[in-house]
């Protein structure tokens, strides 16, 4: 798994170490916030939080902006209380210390497996444009977008199964003359991954890193043309 591991304090570097040697590919952000920005880009598929004094608030804060992506928090022995109201807020799995991990493991391969199944039953949505209503459909279900968002997404879908690069993205959206700002597109893009995933359509927005994003859709209706 690609994952952030994200500490308020010192973080547990034998737990990070017993990760990379287990396989997984581990980020570790400086601090909270670069921890937050890194998950609303997308591309991972879990998130730890580990050690935060108010763990409530870091799950609701990762969940918000995580996607897809798991969310497991490791707690100290005086908040193991606070478990029911964690998972509550968007955590998928609880932990206290001292974490066995193997435990952990097997239970991050659990949720993934979870995962994949419901990214698989996800593959027979159809997703339609409604430019008369500035919207996308999941079945049937209207999601409604900003102009900008709405461009963005007209583009990837008129482009559905291709790696749509940056600089193309953001001139159908802010137009040929705007000064690049992969930091807007970005933002814009995090906005309608969430829409999308909490509208069940699951993982079909990935960014292809270095080079554009791609919308996955194996069932995409009447894309509306990029100039809207």
């Amino acid at each position: 798994m690609h994952l952030i591991y994200v500490s308020e304090g010192r973080p547990d570097s034998y737990l990070v170490k017993a990760l990379r040697e287990a396989g997984h590919l581990v980020e570790t952000p400086r601090d909270p916030a670069d921890g937050v920005a890194l998950a609303a880009d997308g591309g991972y598929e879990a998130v730890i939080i580990d050690g935060f004094s108010s763990a409530l608030d870091a799950v609701a804060q990762f969940a918000t902006v995580a996607g897809s992506a798991l969310v497991v928090v490791i707690v100290v022995a005086g908040q193991a209380g606070q478990q029911a109201g964690l998972l509550g807020v968007g955590a998928d799995a609880c932990f206290v210390r001292p974490v066995p991990f193997i435990e952990l493991e097997e239970r991050l391969k659990a949720l993934g497996r979870l995962v994949a199944r419901s990214r698989a039953a996800s593959d027979t949505a159809i997703i339609e444009m409604a430019p008369a209503i500035q919207a996308v459909r999941l079945n049937g279900q209207e999601i409604v977008l900003s102009r900008r968002e709405f461009r963005v997404m007209s583009v990837l879908a008129a482009h559905a199964g291709e790696v749509v690069p940056f600089d193309h993205l953001q001139q159908q959206a802010w137009g040929e003359t705007a000064e690049p700002r992969l930091d807007l597109l970005k933002a814009c893009l995090s906005r309608l991954r969430r829409k999308l995933d909490a509208a069940g359509a699951g993982a079909v927005l990935k960014l292809v890193s270095g080079h554009g994003y791609l919308l996955q859709s194996p069932a995409l209706a009447d894309a509306a043309p990029a100039n809207m």
